[in-house]
């Protein structure tokens, strides 16, 4: 169903829930984490921390149940708290998709690019969790207090939509992105699978503390909502680049794009260097900021090694690539200190 038959529904049932008797609050249990990495032995989810069971008071537009975050820290329940939550998410999903408005592939300055959105859609999947854990910190919301929530929630799904609609038309930018070599549309897809799934436990959280007359459009509105998640994820299906990041090498993610952007810079033109260790021709990094490692990518932004990545990508047609299983790296033609750097971050 679309946005604009959505509202009137919505509104419509925000004028009944209004005039009817708010309904005890009921008891909202916890429910398992549904990470794809939890430890054998975890009892939470990696995604998105542990539930808490503490007790913080909510205001009179509803009862907040204390819980924790991943880092142990206390999470706040209650309308208000949701309130100021729904708020982090729309500038979250803003910031986002001003991130990706610019994006550009193809020469060094986009590995800048991709660690800007990399960061922003990062910072976002941490607020979506947080507004999750605040939502299973609350009890069930009366109908006035629904009415606001909902309305707020509903006002979310068009901003997520113009960011999804936004990382769609990027697509061959972010093709570009790897030079053929790393395979940025695979990472584009998983983050988004991953937003989308943390997006789902979002609004089924939301969905159970609204009043009872109102929970049927608010899964209308979820069901929108995966819909374009969905739409993102299948424009980004196949393959883009010889070498598929693994999951567990993202978090090196800037370490990993500059030490390639620094073999590139170097190239051929040094036998000896060539034959270096890749720790002596590339050293070792270890970022704790974006702008430090977009710093080093810029310090390595030549004419030499943009000229390399142009070269490679021109060499790699498209049939090659989509002969690629989903995890299958091809390793044939990659220059040696690039695979250096490949191999010191674990992507193969």
């Amino acid at each position: 169903m679309k946005f604009h038959v959505i509202l009137p529904l919505f509104l419509c049932l925000l004028s009944m829930a209004t005039a009817q008797v708010a309904m005890p609050a009921e008891q909202l249990w916890g429910r398992p984490g549904r990470g794809r990495d939890n430890d054998a032995d975890a009892t939470c989810s990696r995604r998105r921390g542990c539930r808490g069971n503490g007790n913080g008071n909510g205001n009179g537009n509803g009862n907040g149940r204390g819980g924790r975050n991943g880092k142990g820290q206390q999470v706040k329940g209650g309308a208000d708290e949701l309130k100021v939550r729904i708020g982090d998410l729309k500038t979250k999903v803003n910031n986002a998709k001003q991130a990706v408005e610019p994006f550009k592939g193809g020469n060094l300055r986009g590995l800048v690019g991709l660690l800007k959105v990399n960061e922003a859609v990062v910072e976002l999947g941490n607020t979506i969790d947080m507004g999750t854990k605040s939502a299973e910190a609350t009890d069930v919301l009366p109908a006035a207090a629904s009415t606001q929530i909902g309305t707020q929630f509903l006002d979310l799904q068009p901003d997520i939509s113009g960011l999804l609609s936004e990382l769609q038309g990027k697509r061959r930018e972010f093709d570009k992105a790897g030079f053929r070599i790393l395979d940025v549309r695979s990472l584009i897809r998983d983050s988004v699978v991953i937003q989308q799934d943390k997006a789902s436990d979002l609004g089924g959280a939301f969905t159970k503390i609204l009043d009872k007359s109102l929970q049927p459009i608010a899964e209308q509105v979820n069901t929108q909502i995966q819909a374009n998640f969905s739409e993102a994820v299948d424009m980004y299906k196949g393959r883009a680049g010889k070498i598929k990041i693994p999951s567990a090498a993202v978090p090196a993610l800037s370490d990993l794009l500059s030490g390639v952007a620094r073999a590139l810079g170097i190239g051929d033109r040094n036998r000896a260097v060539m034959a270096a260790d890749g720790t002596e021709a590339v050293p070792i990094t270890n970022f704790t900021t974006v702008s430090a490692a977009a710093a080093n990518i810029e310090a390595a932004d030549t004419a030499m090694a943009n000229n390399a990545a142009e070269a490679f990508m021109a060499r790699i047609s498209d049939e090659e690539l989509s002969r690629l299983g989903p995890d299958e790296n091809d390793t044939r033609g990659i220059p040696p200190l690039v695979m250096a750097v490949l191999r010191r971050y674990g992507v193969i």
